[in-house]
């Protein structure tokens, strides 16, 4: 049996194209499922990333209302001191009128007994 060479070089060219193009797909899948994977990879880290954004809004929410909470009783307890401040300061200021009051009645009585005790002399 006698081969032809032009036709046994025809089959294994033949051959190394069909298996040129069998590794390029496979390294063409290949790449496709590594993106696959690094598209994967990159939507589970921006989940990652806006789960924990919303954490940081959800704490940040959090420790503003505190600080709202805090500082409206801070500003409740100063105006419950301003008032308890201005009741002293009125009671004080009425505890000097009623003084004085006593004083002026003690000073009209004086004059009314001097002045009749003048009068008589």
């Amino acid at each position: 049996m006698k081969f032809d060479i032009t036709l046994l070089s025809l089959l294994l060219s033949f051959v190394v194209a069909i298996s040129g193009w069998v590794a390029r797909w496979q390294d063409k899948l290949k790449f496709e499922k590594q993106q696959t994977n690094l598209e994967k990879q990159h939507e589970k880290q921006q989940a990652n990333l806006e789960r924990q954004q919303a954490i940081q809004q959800a704490e940040a929410a959090a420790e503003k209302k505190v600080n709202e909470v805090r500082d409206f009783n801070h500003l409740l307890g100063n105006q419950k001191q301003i008032s308890q401040g201005i009741t002293t300061g009125f009671n004080e200021i009425e505890e000097k009128i009623d003084s004085l009051r006593e004083l002026m009645l003690k000073i009209e009585a004086y004059l009314i007994r001097n002045q009749s005790t003048n009068c008589d002399e």
